[in-house]
């Protein structure tokens, strides 16, 4: 406590702001590789069908 001063973006190990925490996430996903991008959606349709969003009504 003996230095009150906030520490700057750059020497914070974790962002602190919304606006930082939204860069990081655009980072991230902008890094990921194609195959990354694969298994997300993958698991995300795994998801919905579990969750009943992704699946067809049968009305005949």
């Amino acid at each position: 406590m003996a230095d009150d001063v906030p520490a700057s973006s750059e020497e914070r190990l974790y962002p602190a702001t919304w606006d930082e925490v939204k860069e990081v996430e655009l980072e991230d996903s902008l890094r990921a590789t194609p195959a990354q991008r694969l298994a997300w959606l993958e698991e995300a349709l795994k998801l919905a069908w579990l969750a009943g969003a992704a699946r067809e009504d049968k009305q005949s």
